[in-house]
């Protein structure tokens, strides 16, 4: 039987890796209770579907590039217990991708959970879905409470990024070689593996990864199109950008693109941004719950900076989950992106306390001072999707 001729999609030309916009922005963390944010407040995200749905939607019409998730399976304790409600984000991204035209919509694996096979065939589901816009994001996974509810132990940091390594190149084989293939490594023994339909895009969907430790910067500069940079400071951005895009030309002999993170607060004025940054993430902060979390990161991860002083360590994790806090007005808001843009990142992937707020100044006061930067294009903005 001769085989289907899909038509294929070139993910240099999707909004992640095309050149239509100099500085690309991202939706970040819309599928869990809390979202980005460790306070319990009017507004924030409550995991609801139609919820989510409808901030995709309003992303996906003002000609934002991607959709990033967390992928969480247990919340972060605390008073609040954040991120106990979420969504599973394979099948979450599938969704989102059937209601939005536009921007690529990312799943984010933890490798050590799911099978190389299986995340072969549900990727190229979701980018059959899409037309070809699916995207991975690729985690090593540090929290072992999590994993231990499916049995599996935590290894050591470096192992967990071998194992990550030859999970990812198993993956792209089977995304990218006709018929079967057998597969004897260290980790996975496979004996005639196969996958079809493979995705849509070609070669092979956008790859994103997080890690920004030594063996975190190797995996994304051997795998990955985007690293999701943990930029901090405003200080130190320019250097970290610039070590890890080096490295990744010179180990590999490739061109990797930098996402950095900021949590948006944005009001009329400066006085009203920062008195609302203070209301939410300090006295309404859930101090218990990043304590917990940032404990258990201090073991497992090696990708942000322990050394700072522990109550910013605290306030990071509660304002963007250590994003860059990017706080004021309009004006100021974007002067902050181009600063980054200009330390070397490519995107910025944004959070809000309240999304339905922020995409709303994102879309009329934001992004039109961007676009007069020359940053984004402008008259990019597609109709919005038809209703069913």
């Amino acid at each position: 039987m001769p085989p289907v001729l899909d038509e294929p999609v070139d993910k240099y030309q999707l909004p992640v890796l095309n050149s239509d916009n100099a500085l690309k922005l991202a939706l970040f963390a819309i599928n869990l209770r809390g979202g980005a944010t460790l306070a319990d407040v009017e507004g924030n995200v409550q995991a609801r579907w139609p919820e989510i749905e409808r901030y995709a939607r309003h992303a996906d019409r003002i000609g934002v590039d991607a959709i990033v998730p967390v992928a969480r399976w247990r919340g972060y304790g605390g008073d609040a217990d954040l991120g106990d409600r979420s969504f599973e984000t394979f099948t979450w991204a599938t969704g989102l991708l059937a209601a939005t035209q536009r921007v690529q919509v990312f799943a984010t694996v933890h490798v050590p959970l799911v099978h190389p096979v299986f995340a072969a065939k549900m990727a190229a589901t979701a980018d059959h879905v899409s037309g070809g816009r699916f995207g991975l994001n690729v985690v090593a996974g540090w929290y072992a409470k999590e994993l231990a509810m499916f049995g599996v132990t935590q290894r050591e940091h470096d192992d967990r990024y071998e194992v990550a390594d030859e999970w990812t190149t198993i993956i792209r084989r089977l995304w990218t070689t006709p018929g079967e293939i057998d597969v004897h490594g260290r980790f996975f023994d496979i004996p005639a593996a196969f996958s079809e339909p493979k995705p849509l895009q070609q070669p092979y969907p956008t790859i994103m990864s997080a890690g920004t430790s030594p063996a975190g910067r190797d995996f994304a500069a051997k795998h990955a199109d985007v690293n999701f940079a943990g930029l901090t400071t405003f200080d130190t951005a320019a250097q970290q950008i610039a070590d890890i895009k080096r490295f990744a030309r010179e180990t590999h002999g490739r061109e990797l693109r930098i996402f950095a993170r900021a949590h948006v607060v944005c009001r009329d004025t400066e006085r009203e941004a920062k008195r609302y940054y203070d209301l939410v993430h300090r006295q309404y902060g859930d101090y218990a719950g990043a304590a917990n979390v940032t404990g258990i990161a201090k073991a497992e991860s090696q990708s942000t900076d322990w050394t700072m002083d522990q109550k910013k360590l605290l306030e990071g994790m509660i304002a963007g989950l250590w994003g860059i806090p990017m706080v004021g007005t309009a004006e100021q808001i974007v002067d902050q992106m181009l600063q980054v843009h200009q330390a070397g990142a490519d995107g910025i992937a944004l959070s809000f306390v309240d999304y339905d707020d922020g995409l709303t100044r994102l879309e009329q006061q934001i992004q039109p001072l961007l676009e007069q930067a020359g940053v984004r294009a402008a008259g990019r903005t597609p109709q919005p999707a038809a209703q069913s």
